[in-house]
């Protein structure tokens, strides 16, 4: 079997080339690097977690793998056009949400989405030794996030849209003001990885 990770052709030094135990190693191995895998080719053909097919005998194996960093950075080149999207949904949502369920489902959605980003910042950045209020900021920006996420599970439409209105939509607007620098710091970290190695 060849193995390819990100156009590159390596030896993993394995020789039960059972498909599972091969993607187990590499996996490991990504990890070890502060990676994620974002693409697995199998044969040429894209492979998702549900469909692998543990019998099939490989000849080439492709892996394409980011570091969170980079994960960040793209999610924060696509927060503008998300949050936009996000706002223009709210200012659709009527009195009846029950006819806005799939706005309401996007917005929630999105909700979960900069959470993410938010909890990134500080795991993969020095974002926190910049600012002296992030961690502040990430804490009350996960407490109202879950609290629309609870409202949301039990059916509590009303409940959401108060909470967005109340609590989150101030704190997006603040990583939205906030991105272009949290970008250019990402963005500057990930540069001066890439000298290192």
């Amino acid at each position: 079997m060849e193995i390819f990770i990100n156009g590159e052709k390596i030896n993993i030094g394995i020789k039960n080339t059972k498909l599972l135990n091969v993607l187990e190693k590499l996996e490991a191995n990504v990890i070890k690097k502060g990676e994620v895998i974002v693409e697995l080719k199998l044969d040429g053909e894209m492979i998702d977690g549900q469909s692998l097919p543990i019998n099939k005998k490989v000849k080439v194996l492709e892996l394409t793998t980011r570091s969170h960093r980079e994960i960040l950075i793209e999610s924060l080149y696509l927060l503008e056009p998300y949050t936009e999207r996000f706002f223009e949904n709210f200012s659709e949502i009527d009195n009846d949400e029950t006819e806005d369920l799939s706005k309401l489902l996007e917005m929630v959605s999105f909700v979960e989405w900069t959470l993410g980003i938010v909890l990134s910042l500080k795991e993969a950045t020095a974002i926190d030794l910049l600012y002296s209020d992030y961690n502040e900021y990430m804490e009350e920006f996960k407490k109202y996030a879950e609290e629309v996420f609870a409202a949301f599970k039990k059916e509590d439409f009303v409940g959401v849209i108060e909470i967005l209105e109340g609590a989150m939509i101030p704190l997006i607007e603040d990583l939205s003001a906030n991105s272009k620098d949290y970008l250019k710091e990402a963005l500057r970290e990930e540069s001066k990885k890439k000298l290192l190695n």
